[in-house]
């Protein structure tokens, strides 16, 4: 069976850019699964999917009609991919019958998964990477109708939108944790700053008033040696 090109599934920066997301292995969200519903629904389609495809596998994000036990795992090898080719091409996979299909005619989601009649459409980011393939699926030969594909075009942009939102919002949260953190720290040193003060403007009057009343150099010099010490432990 012919797997997509390796230096594009594979390739290093498509695939931190796609875990940087926090996508793979996280549950269903509502905001993924009503575009798969309304796909399903629109094209009359038994199975939508929302497919992330990962360095040695495809993780669904959203899964309508899918059968167990895949629905379940939300998750397959390569070898059961047709979403892998539309990110190594970045362009739609149309199949009107997987079987005669040059590309996909042996792989394993045909006799596993009932794949016959196959509609995906790439997800790509703004900046051009391809993190997966929004599709469609039949248990039968489907001739898919220009207003199909076009439609299918329009909710993948759809599906691009939440996971650029989502990862605006992770961004955002994360700035927000690294501020929380910083200001945390710069309240520590305050304090500590200020406890210093306090500690070596209490030493300094003291060290005054035993001088005014006419302690010795080496007793002076004990209690300044005394209150270093005791600075010392301060600033640590």
């Amino acid at each position: 069976m012919p797997f997509a090109d390796r230096s594009i599934i594979g390739n290093s920066k498509r695939l931190e850019i796609l875990r940087n997301l926090l996508l793979l292995d996280t549950p269903a969200e509502e905001s993924f699964d009503r575009l798969t519903r309304l796909a399903s629904c629109i094209v009359n389609a038994p199975v939508s999917l929302v497919t992330l495809v990962d360095a040695n596998r495809q993780f669904f994000k959203s899964a309508i009609g899918l059968p167990e036990p895949w629905a379940s795992k939300r998750e397959t090898p390569l070898s059961h991919s047709f979403c892998q080719h539309v990110v190594a091409t970045n362009e739609p996979l149309v199949i009107e019958d997987a079987r005669k299909h040059p590309l996909v005619h042996d792989n394993l989601a045909i006799p596993d998964l009932n794949v016959i009649g196959y509609l995906g459409m790439p997800l790509q980011t703004s900046e051009g990477v391809g993190l997966g393939s929004f599709c469609i699926i039949d248990s039968a030969p489907r001739q898919w109708t220009e207003q199909e594909v076009e439609i299918m075009r329009d909710l993948a942009q759809s599906v691009i939108t939440e996971i650029e939102l989502r990862s605006e919002l992770i961004a955002r949260q994360r700035i927000e944790e690294e501020l929380r953190l910083t200001y945390r720290d710069l309240d520590r040193s305050h304090r500590e700053l200020r406890r210093v003060t306090e500690f070596a403007h209490s030493t300094l009057e003291h060290t005054i008033d035993a001088v005014r009343h006419g302690a010795s150099d080496s007793e002076v010099l004990t209690y300044l040696q005394t209150a270093q010490a005791g600075l010392n432990r301060a600033v640590r």
